[in-house]
């Protein structure tokens, strides 16, 4: 009987030192992804030629030392900008209309010294550079200028009106070598005004 309430003791303590060391790993993983907070920057859209251009730039991305290493290590490093837009609906889910999905990915060649770097736009390959500083890489990188998001004809007069939405994933990262984690911006959401 004696040894029966111990072993209950003693199930009683391991569930509780498991709690404690899953609320400890969960306060680390809240202060680290604190820590690192890439933001999106000016947001701006316009018509041009019957489409609605956008751009937008994320920032304290590349100030990041583990990010710096991750791209001096001559791995490829690939940054995610996605740009929508919504129809804005008051009884239902929000419509989306368009959606464009731009990848920047970047190695570093350490014999050349050089970042090569190639843009994709929704999946196929769009340009390739070589630029030979981090400053000239780190800038386009971190800059989408007037992406073709969709026609002015998609746009339909709603009293709801539209919203245009950007939100970019820095990259992917582990916390502790095994949990996924993803360093990315919060959406930003802009009002579109129909022409």
């Amino acid at each position: 009987m004696a040894d029966e309430a111990r072993g209950k003791t003693r199930g009683v303590g391991l569930t509780v030192r498991r709690t404690v060391a899953v609320a400890a790993a969960a306060l680390l993983v809240a202060v680290v992804a604190s820590a690192l907070k890439p933001f999106v920057t000016g947001l701006s859209w316009r018509f041009e030629a019957s489409k609605v251009l956008v751009s937008f730039s994320v920032a304290d991305a590349f100030e990041d030392d583990r990010f710096k290493e991750e791209i001096l290590s001559t791995r490829p490093v690939t940054m995610t900008f996605t740009a929508e837009i919504l129809k804005n609906r008051s009884m239902w889910k929000d419509k989306l209309i368009a959606r464009r999905i731009v990848e920047h990915t970047v190695q570093y060649d350490n014999l050349t010294r050089q970042f090569h770097v190639e843009s994709s736009l929704d999946g196929e390959q769009a340009e390739r550079r070589d630029l030979a500083t981090w400053d000239e890489m780190a800038a386009f990188m971190s800059r989408i200028q007037d992406l073709p998001l969709t026609s002015v004809a998609n746009l339909e007069p709603s009293e709801s009106g539209y919203t245009v939405r950007v939100h970019v994933q820095v990259r992917s990262d582990f916390i502790l070598w095994i949990v996924p984690w993803n360093v990315e911006t919060p959406w930003v959401t802009e009002t579109l005004k129909t022409p």
